[in-house]
């Protein structure tokens, strides 16, 4: 498996510079791009075509924290998958999801956008304090802590999309 921050010739670390890797990202698209290696041997096109993919690959994964932290995490052996992995979630925060949903369910049910709109700037809230309890996870180098985090956070994002996909139908009743 290639290493997406060699790839990107930037440092390895959850905490990176994002300008610095938009603008590496940049410099290797512009080299790298097919219009550059059009006069080449088909085979130097296709190897050119192959790292522009790799560069693609790797800075859709680092410019997202958390498939960066998934990422990281998973070069030190832990496995999260693609969704939320319940094994590394804080004891509680089941239940806590689980009332959530509940209370989104009856919201839903009254179409009552204002409280669903309550409950997901408190699941933002929470989102962002969880980015913040992942950042400092990885300072500390406790990944059992960072994996809990990524855990929450796309329980959390799977909800607001949820929440997203709502208020799009209830739009489209609205305004067929």
């Amino acid at each position: 498996m290639a290493d997406h921050f060699a790839i990107l010739g930037i440092p390895r670390g959850f905490r990176l510079d994002e300008t610095a890797l938009e603008q590496r990202y940049r410099e290797l698209s512009r080299l790298l791009h097919p219009d550059r290696h059009a006069a080449r041997s088909p085979a130097e096109r296709r190897l050119a075509l192959e790292k522009m993919i790799e560069v693609n690959d790797a800075y859709r994964v680092l410019r997202d924290p958390v498939r960066r932290a998934a990422y990281l995490l998973s070069q030190r052996g832990w496995d999260l998958g693609e969704s939320g992995n319940a094994s590394h979630l804080p004891p509680g925060f089941l239940m806590e999801v689980m009332e959530t949903r509940e209370a989104f369910e009856e919201a839903r049910a009254q179409k009552d956008p204002e409280r669903v709109a309550k409950l997901a700037e408190a699941a933002r809230v929470q989102r962002e304090g969880a980015l913040e309890a992942l950042g400092a996870a990885f300072d500390r180098d406790d990944d059992r802590e960072a994996a809990a985090q990524v855990a929450i956070i796309r329980y959390l994002d799977s909800f607001l999309s949820d929440v997203r996909a709502w208020e799009d139908e209830l739009f489209e009743e609205e305004h067929g």
